[in-house]
């Protein structure tokens, strides 16, 4: 176990803060719970007292799902979302919030810092505590990001305007839960170029952007002609998509590493059951932990990302630390790693999807030795240390501001 005497004295302070991390769920144990969990660590090795506060947080779950044991001082409870219904969710999940949020802040004086690191619903200024922010979605604050929205068609991928109700649905959201007058007392931390630029847009005070931390212990293997997609069963994740481009290449074999939470399946009822449904023969999908079975992406020549979510996609790094060449939309944090990596493919509809892919098996551009050097730069330390220097006020502010 890590303790702050074993740190280098470059970590060490002097005066030890009192800090709280709201996470509210942890049973999904996706790229959100694996980023709490390192924030954790990361103020723990600055010699900190660190609080958690979720409604599910076990800590025998979490060691299985991650082989990681956080080191908490101690454990806030957080009242569960129930929906009603299963229309209008945001409003419903609000209005639960505002009930309980006032109270819960009040707690929040006992800290000198409080970082929310999965949802912007419970962000409340807290008197006498800096607050912190950890950016992932420009929805999950009721905005429209700063790229198009796009829905795919077929082959095709088709732009469309934003919705005209999203725009006073989100308004009324953001007015109940005063969004707009706590981002302006928080500290935002996003993590991508793009989602930088979102804040920008509105005045929200925030850092320059950090990627989210990436665990590299999966290692390239003996590759094989195969693609791999490790992900939550959840509709912004366009495994859709993921399905038609595997019916558009019948020759090579695609893994679905699927996971879907109990709250999923209440508020998706059916939904990953009916995909596995239509999914065609050359996809096999499993249910199971990534670290249970690291070779599907030590063994796949392919890691496919569908989704055009703003934040660089976890897994989507791991499948990059074992040497699998990345394919994505040429929008969102796929495209970004891209980019960044200088390594991979990115497409504009699913055609162009099946053939970069097709090219990447075939004809192979880098070798998984190269793509895994290149993404060293994603993991975990390189993570823990802009959390610190953050907390220590000494990471670049964005001039956007």
């Amino acid at each position: 176990m890590t303790t702050p005497e074993s740190n280098v004295l470059s970590d060490r302070i002097w005066i030890v803060l009192k800090i709280l991390v709201v996470h509210p769920r942890f049973g999904v144990f996706g790229g959100g719970e694996y980023l709490a969990i390192n924030v954790i660590q990361a103020l723990y090795e600055m010699g900190h007292d660190v609080y958690l506060r979720s409604i599910d947080y076990s800590e025998e779950a979490v060691e299985r799902a991650f082989g990681i044991k956080p080191d908490l001082a101690g454990i806030l409870p957080l009242a569960d979302f129930k929906p009603r219904f299963r229309k209008a969710l945001a409003l419903q999940r609000a209005i639960s919030v505002k009930r309980q949020r006032g109270k819960v802040a009040r707690t929040y004086m006992q800290f000198d810092q409080v970082w929310h690191t999965q949802t912007a619903y419970w962000v409340e200024s807290p008197p006498g505590a800096k607050l912190f922010n950890i950016f992932y979605d420009p929805t999950d604050i009721f905005i429209i990001g700063s790229i198009y929205s796009r829905q795919y068609t077929g082959e095709s991928i088709i732009r469309i305007p934003s919705s005209t109700f999203k725009k006073p649905y989100y308004y009324f959201i953001k007015r109940i839960l005063r969004t707009d007058v706590e981002l302006r007392n928080a500290l935002s931390i996003p993590l991508s170029r793009s989602l930088e630029v979102t804040l920008s847009k509105f005045h929200y005070p925030h850092t320059v952007f950090i990627t989210a931390p990436a665990s590299l212990k999966f290692k390239p293997g003996h590759k094989k002609k195969q693609v791999a997609l490790v992900t939550r069963m959840a509709t912004h994740k366009r495994i859709e998509d993921f399905l038609s481009i595997a019916r558009m290449l019948p020759q090579y074999r695609f893994v679905l590493l699927g996971a879907i939470s109990e709250a999923e399946r209440r508020l998706m009822p059916g939904y990953a059951d009916n995909l596995i449904k239509v999914k065609p023969s050359n996809v096999d999908y499993i249910e199971k932990r990534l670290w249970t079975v690291p070779e599907v992406l030590e063994e796949s020549a392919v890691y496919l990302y569908p989704a055009i979510e703003e934040a660089i996609n976890i897994s989507f790094m791991q499948g990059c630390g074992a040497g699998c060449i990345p394919v994505a939309p040429d929008v969102g944090g796929g495209a970004e790693l891209i980019n960044k990596l200088k390594i991979g493919y990115t497409y504009t509809d699913l055609r162009e999807a099946a053939n970069s892919i097709t090219e990447a098996i075939e004809n192979p551009k880098w070798s998984p030795q190269e793509i895994r050097s290149r993404a060293e730069a994603f993991d975990e330390a390189h993570f823990r240390d802009n959390i610190k220097a953050i907390s220590k006020g000494e990471y670049p502010i964005s001039r956007g501001n």
